[in-house]
């Protein structure tokens, strides 16, 4: 997997090119796929459609993962497998949620994790949780 090119693997579908929201998580997602490999698995395994809303924004986007491939559309798509709401801060924060060491699953010991909790409303968590930890591992910048 290390000579993917994600700069092709991740579409900006439509609309979503002037979503401000779907800019910053494409370039979120193809930054840490770039500088840490172990993230590539995850991104291969994802298949799911995440809906994403910033409701103090009034901005939604849908991410479409179909294994080592990436569409981003601007609002929600069809019946997602799950749905984050939250404020744009808080999905910002998102990506500053640390990981354990083994496993690397959310640490509920880091700042960032604990700010969080109450303020992301994660809906279809508990019938998708690989696709949320995998999501959540895509987003992390650690």
């Amino acid at each position: 997997m290390g000579t993917l090119d994600y700069s092709q693997r991740i579409e900006l579908a439509g609309e979503a090119a002037n979503n401000g929201l779907a800019n910053m998580v494409a370039g979120l997602i193809l930054q840490n796929l770039q500088e840490h490999p172990k993230k590539r698995d995850d991104f291969a395994r994802l298949r799911a459609s995440i809906a994403i809303v910033a409701e103090d924004a009034g901005v939604a986007m849908t991410l479409e993962f179909s294994g080592n491939m990436l569409t981003l559309r601007d609002g929600i798509w069809g019946v997602p497998d799950v749905t984050v709401r939250a404020t744009g801060d808080d999905i910002v924060q998102m990506s500053l949620v640390p990981l354990t060491r083994f496993g690397a699953l959310p640490d509920p010991r880091g700042s960032a994790t604990r700010e969080l909790l109450g303020r992301v409303h994660v809906y279809g968590a508990l019938l998708h949780v690989p696709s949320v930890l995998r999501l959540t591992r895509l987003l992390s910048v650690n």
